[in-house]
């Protein structure tokens, strides 16, 4: 919050800079740990659900004054008000029973101000962003008692093998993945593979349905195979294989406000994705491959 306070905006340019780049971490970092919190655990009351959601508005409206500082022109702010507003109002109807809980709160400002907010314009929103965070707190997560984390480990490959993966370079090899998943909702359509190539690439495995099995209560146990392949691959070399854990909204968040300075949203991206994101839920492991030259 003590980005948001108007002293740091008006100190010299370099200290301008890194206090922005400070408040950007800061407001990435909390988005992240509300997702983490949200997916990861499970036994969460609706209560505490929407208290998360309430940090998330808190950060996601701190990224767009931070975009208003930083960039020029009304153009870029358009379609990242709208689908902030489309998210304040999709929290009014998704945690409607939990409002009389956030009184004197940031949303419920920002609910108070919503026919001001949606006739205004992005430049007048930002403003009023920045004096509502001012004025807003943090609400006290409680978790309780009851509640479990969701958590993958890796069986195979182990990453203790001296012996590479050989396979000729340009070519397909199968690698055999086996791995044990903890309280895990619906892993056939949230668990992703991840291989993380030595050059910095990364592909995400979809695994079949079939390649999971329920051996007892909150488990599941993964046995698939992820086929790898590489065209720049030399010398040897090792990539990394780990477990991401895919989230998506479960309520709709489609807006029917229509902010007053555009009359159309058509042609916006829609706030429901298949996915919206992936979170690392299991330990990276090291497996050292070694292709051999193409014969000619």
């Amino acid at each position: 919050m003590k980005a948001l306070q108007e002293k740091l905006w008006n100190v010299a340019v370099p200290l301008y800079l890194k206090q922005n780049a400070m408040a950007s971490a800061a407001a990435r970092q909390i988005l992240e740990e509300t997702y983490k919190l949200e997916f990861l655990y499970g036994g969460l009351e609706n209560r505490q659900v929407a208290i998360i959601h309430h940090v998330r508005l808190q950060a996601k409206a701190l990224q767009l004054v931070l975009m208003a500082r930083t960039r020029r022109g009304v153009e870029p702010l358009l379609s990242v008000c709208e689908k902030f507003l489309q998210e304040v109002d999709a929290f009014q109807r998704c945690f409607a029973s939990e409002l009389p809980h956030f009184q004197d709160s940031f949303v419920e400002k920002l609910l108070e101000l919503m026919p001001r907010l949606v006739a205004c314009k992005p430049v007048d929103l930002v403003k009023i962003l920045q004096t509502t965070l001012r004025q807003s707190g943090f609400l006290h997560l409680k978790l309780p008692e009851q509640i479990h984390r969701a958590t993958a480990t890796i069986i195979e490959p182990t990453g203790e093998s001296d012996n590479p993966l050989r396979f000729t370079s340009g070519l397909v090899v199968a690698l055999d993945v086996d791995a044990t998943l903890e309280h895990v909702q619906d892993p056939q359509t949230s668990v992703k593979v991840q291989v993380l190539y030595p050059d910095g690439q990364a592909h995400v495995i979809h695994p079949k349905p079939g390649d999971f099995r329920k051996p007892g209560p909150g488990r599941h146990r993964l046995i698939t195979q992820v086929y790898l392949s590489h065209s720049a691959w030399t010398e040897p070399c090792q990539i990394e294989v780990r477990l991401l854990l895919a989230y998506s909204s479960s309520t709709s968040r489609a807006s029917a406000l229509k902010p007053a300075w555009n009359e159309s949203t058509e042609g916006l991206p829609s706030l429901d994705s298949s996915i919206e994101g992936t979170i690392p839920f299991s330990k990276p492991v090291k497996v050292f491959i070694m292709p051999k030259p193409t014969r000619r």
